[in-house]
């Protein structure tokens, strides 16, 4: 059977269960990944985030990710540029803690095994123009963000700790 191509749109789950082989290389790449140890995250965010996503997250360019996992699959490496919405930790102007309306601590939901994702899109859904929704979780959530900035919200991200995220979205 023939292994899919890892491409920046790969899921990490999907990755993992056809190059399990290649998970020590994948968790070396930043030490951010060593997340990916941790079952609950695994089954969660391993369904969802690809590696665009978690290239945010690892700080480490897609370039290097997508072509170091490649080589050790056997894959031809790319040329291509591949581009990481890297600008989400920069305060925008928009950010203002006043103008925070409602918190969300998911740390929790998501040790228990449940995503956050439903319960951010319906408190952001209900948000108005000016507001700021705050979600806390152990680590960026990428994919969660994509989601809801493609709803026409600013996400602005802000990290406490390791195991300590902010993430802000803003209601224009």
């Amino acid at each position: 059977m023939t292994k899919p191509l890892i491409t920046p749109q790969t899921r990490i789950g999907e990755f993992l269960d056809n190059y399990p082989e290649l998970e020590d290389l994948l968790i070396s790449l930043s030490p951010a990944f060593q997340k990916l140890k941790n079952p609950v995250l695994r089954r969660t965010i391993g369904r969802v985030a690809t590696f665009q996503q978690v290239a945010v997250v690892g700080n480490i360019p897609l370039e290097t990710i997508i072509n170091s996992l490649r080589k050790a699959a056997g894959q031809n490496e790319t040329n291509e540029i591949m581009s990481t919405n890297n600008n989400l930790e920069e305060k925008p102007s928009w950010f203002d803690v006043a103008s925070v309306s409602e918190t969300l601590d998911a740390r929790e939901m998501l040790q228990a095994g449940q995503h956050p994702l439903a319960e951010a899109i319906k408190r952001t859904s209900e948000m108005k123009p000016g507001q700021i929704f705050e979600l806390i979780t152990p680590f960026t959530p990428m994919p969660l963000i994509e989601k809801i900035t493609d709803k026409g919200f600013s996400a602005y991200v802000k990290t406490v700790t390791d195991t300590e995220i902010h993430t802000f979205f803003y209601k224009a």
